[in-house]
Formats: structure tokens, sequence, C-alpha cells
């Protein structure tokens, strides 16, 4: 598969994801599944609330993403609505 090309403003619709622990910042996090033409080392913003009502590693689906920058240059993707839904 061929990644997608990441259009800021532009909306990837139903992304399959999983919260997992930020090495960095040591916050859970959600970035896509594998096998999406979507990179894994995406970020994709999202409503607390629902990262930490389930595990670390829960899989979950979006909607749609939008692909949007933070100030610092790094691209990540915004949830419709800031909601992930487990499934």
């Amino acid at each position: 598969m061929e990644p997608i090309e990441l259009i800021l403003g532009n909306y990837i619709d139903e992304v399959l994801c999983e919260s997992f622990i930020d090495p960095e910042t040591k916050r859970i996090r959600v970035r896509p599944l594998p096998n999406q033409e979507i990179p894994v080392t995406l970020v994709i913003e999202c409503r607390m609330k629902e990262r930490k009502r389930y595990p670390v590693g829960t899989e979950f689906r979006t909607d749609n993403v939008k692909v949007c920058k933070k100030i610092d240059g790094r691209i990540y993707l915004r949830a419709k609505d800031q909601m992930i839904y487990k499934i």
C-alpha cells in the first residue's frame, strides 16, 4: 500500500487506531493502526476522557480525521468532534 499524501485541512475517512503510552510525555495517546496507508507515527487528537476510559492498547475507530499541523511543525490528525469509538 502506498502512503496517502497528508495535505493540511484534508479529511481521511474512518481510521482504525489504538491507545498507547507516549514515551516522551508518559501520557496516553492514540495512533493509527498499521496497514491503512497512514503513518503509525502520527498522533490522533481526541478526548482525554475516551483515552483514559479503556486500558492502553484498546483499539478504536474514528468517523474521520482532519490533517492538522502544530505551531512547531509537527503534523497530527484530529478526530471528528474529537471522538473515538471502541471496537
